[in-house]
């Protein structure tokens, strides 16, 4: 990523924190940034899409590390969905994101709203797909309403924590005790075939295109023609674009460049879309 861009995220974002989105103005933002008006406005066209891109890049991360923590493990083993749900609560936790969640989520501004639409639906989605992984296909029906239950009761046993507790949030506890009521609830509804939302759908959300498998290694050696200055991660992107462009790619070595890749803070947001493209396409991989 441009330096200048970076750095005007980086200041965007301890603002956002700090004082609040609706509080910090694109002046304070230049002033933090140390940058000029033309600067901001030839990367960003308002402050909110300066916000969007902020949450895109955290978002990538998670399901980054999402997908890595699952892997070489069974899709329905209930403790790799705890773990996933733990890295996004850490996340949440280490970088401040409940403020800035409320920030979007209550916000008038229009492209804020419909952002806020978009994230959320793929956040559910994500926990559906998953919940059905788990408990298999009868666990369908159910799939949608338990994902709202797990996003809640997150959200509300933390803000329960805090009113309660000095202490830190202890979030692997709380991430294997949402899974294991989560298990409680599944079985029950199955038996008794109760449902709430039914059949009803969300939005169609889609976090990015999908890119089909022969697509992704040109586009990986281009981009990695832009890391000049990183050369640890140009070679993990370069040998990701060799490699599968081989008749036979080597999964293993894939997929242990992508969670390095994938743990990686420093991962910018456009690679990082490419990267979880690739997780997606590894069980077409022998």
């Amino acid at each position: 990523m441009n330096p200048k861009k970076q750095q005007i995220l980086n200041a965007a974002y301890d603002l956002f924190i700090n004082k609040g989105y609706n509080s910090s103005s694109i002046q304070d933002i230049l002033d933090e940034a140390t940058v000029s008006k033309g600067t901001f406005y030839n990367y960003f066209g308002s402050k909110a899409e300066c916000l969007m891109a902020i949450m895109d890049s955290i978002g990538s991360e998670i399901r980054q590390r999402r997908m890595a923590a699952a892997v070489g493990k069974q899709s329905n083993d209930p403790e790799v969905l705890a773990e996933q749900l733990f890295i996004r609560i850490k996340l949440n936790l280490e970088k401040n994101l409940f403020s800035l969640y409320e920030s979007i989520f209550y916000s008038q501004e229009p492209e804020l709203k419909s952002f806020s639409i978009k994230q959320y639906s793929l956040e559910m989605e994500w926990i559906s797909s998953r919940i059905i992984d788990v408990f298999g296909k009868e666990a369908a029906p159910y799939a949608l309403e338990n994902a709202a239950f797990v996003h809640g009761y997150v959200q509300q046993l933390i803000h329960i924590w805090r009113l309660v507790s000095k202490d830190a949030l202890p979030a692997d506890k709380l991430s294997s005790f949402v899974i294991r009521r989560l298990q409680a609830t599944i079985a029950l509804q199955i038996a008794a075939k109760d449902t709430f939302i039914g059949n009803l759908k969300l939005p169609l959300a889609k976090s990015a295109d999908n890119i089909e498998l022969e697509e992704l290694s040109p586009m990986l050696a281009t981009y990695a023609e832009k890391l000049k200055k990183q050369k640890n991660t140009q070679q993990l992107v370069q040998f990701l674009a060799t490699e599968l462009a081989t008749e036979t790619p080597r999964k293993a070595l894939i997929e242990s460049v992508l969670t390095t890749l994938a743990n990686d803070d420093r991962t910018e947001a456009e690679l990082s879309i490419m990267i979880e493209q690739v997780w997606k396409h590894l069980d077409e991989i022998a």
